[in-house]
Formats: structure tokens, C-alpha cells, sequence
């Protein structure tokens, strides 16, 4: 076939398929790119106070003040699901919904070492007492035989309707568990994470990851910000410390979700 022939038939092939006619991995390279290029990054917040606290008033303020940054509120009962529904949760949960705020139920997993049952038990209280968007699975093994594992729970959470997973491992983990949940807290120390440790998995998009750091004194500023935002779909930058960081609120958390709206 000459050329001017090729790019004939090549053009016809085109119009044929609405424009979506590619050459083989060009399309595959291309599709991931951009879909990395346009995740926004959020806000995922510990909120581990009670649904009286001010703390969960504030954060629906922020949302309204700020409604295109994605906000995750982790809630936590009674460090789980608690033993039964409390009506302060439920309306609480039901005002972080209606300001746009996607609300996770916490649950540990004792680094695969939890009995699955238990697990699948309090995720289906959470989705049938408090209508969660999806779970936040803490104590995350980042081992790659524990696969099977966090892949079960995944599936359950599907099975219940629940439309978000995210793993805290709080470290690397290995490429085995990417994609297993729909998020993965690969750093959940005081201090800033290293760029290199938030950047470990240039094979994936940053929305696969997520970031919480405690226990920094004043608001590190937008540039910082940002500069961690490329490698992460959600992050939490904290001042508070000591024995419980997650008693309260950032005081700098408006300016956080500032810095993510103005990019």
C-alpha cells in the first residue's frame, strides 16, 4: 500500500469508529496519562470525634466554602462500628453527606489477622446502621500474600453497595495490593512524607494513593502542598500530636483546602 494510500484508509478507520481508532499501546499510554493529569486531590480526614464536636460542623463549612475539593471523613464510633446504631451518628453522617463529603467507616484488620467474619460483620452495620459511602480498613498488611485477603474484604464491600475502600498500611506496600482497594494511606507518620516515598510507584496513577501526616507545626504552605498533591489523590497535613493527633481539626485545614481549590 503506498503512502498516500495508508493515510487514506487510515482516515476512513477513523471516521468509521467515532474517532476512537488506535495503535495499540499508543492509546493504552495515552489513556493513563491523562487520566492521571486531570485526578484532583482531596482531603482525607481522621474525624474521630464525637458527631456533637464542632470539629464536624466545621468540616461541612469547609466543604461549602470549598465545593470542588473532594473531602473523606473517616468516622470511628467506638474504634469500629461500635454495638449499636447511635442516632448522633446518624444524623451527623447524614449532614457530612448532604455538604458533599464522601463518609468511610473505620475498621481495623490487625495486619491480616482478623477473622474476616468480624470484619464483613461490622461493614454490614455500617452500610445498614449509618449508610457509609465505604470503609476504612486500618492495621493493613503490605505483604503480597495477604492478596487473597484484603481482596475478600474488597469484594464483600462491593457486594453491600459501597462505592469506596481504602487501605491504610501506612507504608509501602507491595505492587500486589495496588488496585486491591480503591485507595491505599501509603504514609501515616508525624511529620511530612519524603517526596521519593510518596513518588515509589511510578507505574500507577496517583489516584491509587492518599497520605495523613501529623504533627506539623504550621501550615507548610501552598507550594508544599501541591508538590505532594502530584503523587496523591488525597492527603491530611495536622498539627496535632501527642497520644491521639485525631482528636480535632487541623488549625490550618482551611488554608490546606485552599491551596488544593486554587489549583
Amino acid at each position: 500500500m503506498s503512502s498516500g494510500n495508508y493515510v487514506i484508509w487510515v482516515a476512513v478507520m477513523i471516521l468509521l469508529s467515532g474517532g476512537a481508532y488506535s495503535f495499540g499501546s499508543i492509546h493504552h499510554v495515552a489513556t493513563t496519562t491523562t487520566t492521571t493529569t486531570m485526578v484532583s486531590t482531596g482531603i482525607v480526614v481522621p474525624l474521630y470525634t464525637y458527631p456533637t464536636d464542632s470539629s464536624w460542623s466545621t468540616l461541612i463549612s469547609i466543604k461549602q466554602s470549598y465545593p470542588t475539593v473532594p473531602i473523606i471523613a473517616i468516622i470511628n464510633p467506638s474504634s469500629g462500628v461500635g454495638g449499636s446504631q447511635d442516632p448522633n451518628f446518624v444524623t451527623g453522617i447524614e449532614q457530612l453527606q448532604a455538604a458533599g463529603i464522601t463518609v468511610l467507616g473505620y475498621v481495623y484488620t490487625s495486619y491480616a489477622g482478623r477473622d474476616l467474619q468480624s470484619i464483613e460483620t461490622e461493614m454490614s452495620e455500617y452500610q445498614s446502621w449509618y449508610g457509609v459511602n465505604g470503609i476504612f480498613f486500618d492495621e493493613m498488611s503490605g505483604a503480597a500474600d495477604t492478596q487473597s485477603y484484603y481482596s475478600t474484604l474488597a469484594n464483600y464491600s462491593e457486594s453491600l453497595g459501597l462505592t469506596m475502600t481504602m487501605g491504610n498500611p501506612g507504608a509501602g506496600v507491595s505492587t500486589n495490593l495496588v488496585g486491591v482497594f480503591t485507595n491505599l494511606c501509603i504514609y501515616e507518620n508525624a511529620g511530612l512524607p519524603s517526596l521519593s516515598q510518596l513518588s515509589a510507584y511510578p507505574s500507577y496513577g496517583k489516584q491509587y494513593f492518599s497520605f495523613i501526616a501529623y504533627g506539623v507545626e504550621g501550615f507548610p504552605g501552598q507550594s508544599t502542598v501541591l508538590s505532594t498533591a502530584t503523587y496523591v489523590s488525597y492527603l491530611y497535613i495536622s498539627d496535632l500530636g501527642g497520644g491521639n493527633p485525631y482528636n480535632g481539626l487541623p488549625s490550618y485545614l482551611t488554608s490546606e483546602v485552599a491551596a488544593l481549590a486554587a489549583a
